[in-house]
């Protein structure tokens, strides 16, 4: 009897055993096939960087996967092939799982083995998206949009969405249009694409500020150099004076009422973003001005600069104009909006008027023009933005104009200030 029990008992200690081992052998190749998707992804993504070559594709995609297995104290073997083709990438992992119960040989373990390919689906991100639908939805004027890394692109479908006048020039990686387009054709490099098909909005799902309790009420700053807090701007803020302005880490709301810079007036923003709600809740910033800006790092509005009320009228104007604004990294995000970078326009969203040029270049006279209602005559060309590691532009209608040369970098990973992960994910896809 002690020898039968001993036998039944030893067996069934062999079945439970077993059960152990095939239920760790399945938790190893599903971890290694969750490990080989995670690690193709990343591989993947480092094409849509324009700085990526394929030993950064292959190195990311190995340290992924070896990091992974690592924490999981699982004993296996990544490799990594890549099809620059298709402008994919294979991540296969090979691991052992040690076997306490079963015997197999010399118990060396028991092999599994699992494999990902992913694809970027597009060459490159949209760093410039026109939202709307009409007439002159992304158009420049006598200005330059230069993305050379990025893609523009405008929804409409009109046959005029996409309009390029005077001397301007539009160069991107791929220019797309809705619709049509007008210009010459040696203005576009390369001839943008037509009938492409609507990109939704990439930052609808990102939540929006909901403190609008005041903490300032109409705030002008004064004159001098001056660090502003974090709060709610009732009224707006207002730099109308040759002060410098810094606005440090946080979320500065303009509630009913405008962010105006004006007569000499410098902002710099570090790690800080601004939300737009309610009346009058603009951007305008004249030619006179300066600006240095940098979004958050983390957060709820990490990677944004400006973010508008979703519930903001549509078509309301907004007004980059300073001549001197080397950086602009973050994303500017006025879905609602006409964003002019340049100039006002006095006729639609791109054209302005540019009356009595020789008067415009006395000095006296350069600042009194504007207050009876004659624009400004553009300035020499100027570069926006040219300093940063990226920037990114969404918003229902763009116009460039005023000589100026938006330059729209994709630098992403040169910069702790990561783009919106919303705006990076959409092209990049698991296809085996």
């Amino acid at each position: 009897m002690p020898l039968m029990f001993a036998l039944l008992f030893g067996g069934l200690m062999l079945a439970v055993g077993g059960t152990i081992d095939v239920a760790n052998i399945m938790r190893v190749r599903s971890n290694i096939q969750n490990m080989a998707d995670s690690a193709a992804l990343a591989g993947a993504s480092q094409y849509r960087l324009g700085n990526s070559d394929t030993n950064v594709v292959r190195q990311v995609a190995l340290s992924f996967a070896d990091s992974a297995l690592s924490s999981a104290g699982i004993d296996g073997e990544p490799t990594v092939t890549m099809n620059e083709a298709d402008r994919s990438v294979k991540v296969a992992i090979a691991a052992k799982v040690p076997l306490r119960f079963i015997r197999l040989g010399a118990n060396a373990g028991y092999s599994v083995s699992s494999n990902a390919t992913a694809r970027a689906g597009s060459s490159s991100v949209i760093c410039l998206l026109a939202l709307g639908d009409g007439s002159t939805n992304l158009g420049v004027e006598n200005g330059k949009v230069t993305a050379n890394k990025c893609n523009t692109h405008s929804n409409s479908k009109a046959s005029d969405g996409l309009v390029v006048s005077g001397m301007a020039t539009v160069s991107s990686k791929v220019i797309c249009t809705g619709g049509g387009y007008v210009g010459a054709r040696n203005a576009f490099d390369p001839a943008p694409t037509t009938d492409c098909p609507e990109t939704a909005d990439p930052l609808a799902s990102r939540a929006a500020p909901n403190d609008t309790k005041c903490d300032f009420t109409d705030f002008k700053a004064d004159i001098g150099l001056q660090t502003l807090r974090p709060g709610v701007y009732c009224g707006g803020l207002v730099i109308d004076k040759p002060s410098r302005v810094r606005l440090m880490h946080g979320t500065y709301v303009m509630k009913d009422g405008p962010l105006v810079l004006s007569n000499g007036a410098s902002l710099n923003m570090v790690d800080a973003a601004v939300y737009l709600t309610g009346e009058n809740s603009v951007i305008y910033t004249d030619y006179t001005t300066s600006l240095d800006l940098s979004a958050p790092v983390a957060g709820p509005l990490s990677g944004i600069l400006f973010f508008e009320d979703r519930n903001a009228p549509i078509g309301r104007l907004h007004q980059i104009g300073s001549r001197i604004a080397p950086q602009l990294l973050g994303t500017i995000y006025l879905s609602r909006g006409k964003l002019v970078v340049g100039q006002s326009p006095t006729d639609g969203v791109l054209q302005f008027d540019c009356k009595l040029q020789a008067l415009h270049s006395h000095p006296l006279l350069a600042n009194l023009l504007p207050k009876i209602g004659l624009v400004p005559c553009p300035l020499p060309p100027i570069s926006i933005a040219l300093q940063s590691a990226w920037t990114l532009i969404v918003a229902r209608q763009v116009a460039i104009n005023g000589g100026v040369n938006l330059v729209l970098n994709a630098n992403y990973d040169a910069s702790p200030v990561a783009p919106p992960s919303e705006a990076m994910k959409d092209s990049t896809i698991l296809v085996h």
